[in-house]
């Protein structure tokens, strides 16, 4: 089964990995929120009020691209305000 890959471009509005985008649509749509959202995560470098770029070596989703309220299993939450990028 071939499967899309991150695009390895920065894309500043909207995810850069489809399997992500699908995931983040499968959750909403069951729960309709996500508790830990990338936003509030220590690795999540923002590129505009919306979008960001995952930094956390450890997540499933290291450098792609992401909408602040998607989240995963790695989230170290910091708080919406500036990110330290550790643990």
């Amino acid at each position: 089964m071939d499967c899309p890959m991150n695009r390895n471009n920065i894309y500043t509005q909207e995810f850069s990995n489809e399997l992500t985008l699908n995931e983040y649509e499968t959750k909403i749509n069951r729960y309709g929120f996500i508790k830990h959202q990338c936003g509030g995560c220590s690795f999540f470098a923002p590129f505009n009020s919306d979008w960001g770029l995952c930094c956390h070596a450890k997540s499933r989703i290291f450098l792609e691209t992401v909408f602040e309220h998607f989240g995963c299993e790695s989230h170290v939450n910091e708080g919406w305000d500036k990110h330290s990028f550790r643990d």
